[in-house]
């Protein structure tokens, strides 16, 4: 008798936390994703879960920490550059959702790096012209002189006008290479770089044979609140505290 009780009194309570978490659950998708931050509880709930499915689905690539794989185009997550958006939770939710360059419909696919090295740079704009290794190297040198770094002046005048002309490159990048995040054009201006350790053979490498790396769209394989959870959870990891 006593051993029923026990059984029916656990499932009660297994029944009361299901509920509970159910309600949260529903704040959470309510919720204006951008305003979860100054929610306390939610953050915390949000956060806790998130980081369990971060781990589970994220970290292989991204680090536990988020710490990514500079140099190899995994983006660090627990910094404040971001290539697509601000780093607001809608943002971050949206990659999460929909991918990068994933095979959704709704992923993020607009910035894709030519390989100017090569006889067609770009399979979407067959205006974008091929690049001798001189004019690479002429673009290399304006982009080192737009980071502050000591560069070949006459190289980087060259390479000026290939950026804002014939390259095409301010077309992504802007004319003053500061970059879109909206569409995952990066700022070419700083001395962060998602591919390489930002020498002159890694930009040389970038602008000859391009990039486009890409992430997956989880939108049918993790809840609708576990994507708001992850998102959450990366999200803190930007904002400490």
């Amino acid at each position: 008798m006593r051993i029923t009780l026990l059984l029916a009194a656990s499932a009660c309570i297994m029944a009361a936390v299901l509920v509970h978490l159910s309600q949260v659950e529903g704040r959470l998708l309510r919720a204006d994703p951008d305003a979860i931050p100054t929610n306390a509880a939610l953050m915390a709930f949000a956060r806790g879960r998130g980081e369990a499915l971060f781990v589970a689905h994220c970290a292989a690539c991204h680090g536990i920490q988020g710490q990514g794989a500079p140099g190899r185009g995994i983006p660090i997550l627990s910094d404040s550059d971001w290539l697509y958006g601000t780093g607001l939770v809608s943002d971050i939710e949206q990659v999460i959702k929909y991918g990068i360059r994933s095979y959704h419909p709704k992923t993020w696919n607009l910035a894709i790096m030519p390989a100017y090295a090569t006889a067609e740079p770009s399979a979407r704009d067959s205006q974008i012209p091929s690049l001798s290794p001189g004019n690479i190297r002429d673009l290399v040198e304006f982009l080192i002189h737009e980071q502050g770094r000591s560069a070949d002046s006459a190289a980087a005048d060259r390479g000026a006008d290939l950026f804002a002309g014939a390259g095409g490159c301010y077309d992504c990048h802007a004319l003053d290479g500061k970059g879109d995040s909206a569409i995952g054009a990066p700022n070419l201006t700083d001395r962060i770089t998602l591919y390489g350790d930002g020498s002159r053979e890694s930009l040389s490498m970038s602008i000859a044979y391009g990039r486009h790396g890409m992430c997956p769209a989880w939108v049918t394989r993790i809840s609708p609140a576990g994507i708001r959870e992850v998102a959450v959870f990366v999200y803190s990891l930007s904002h400490p505290g």
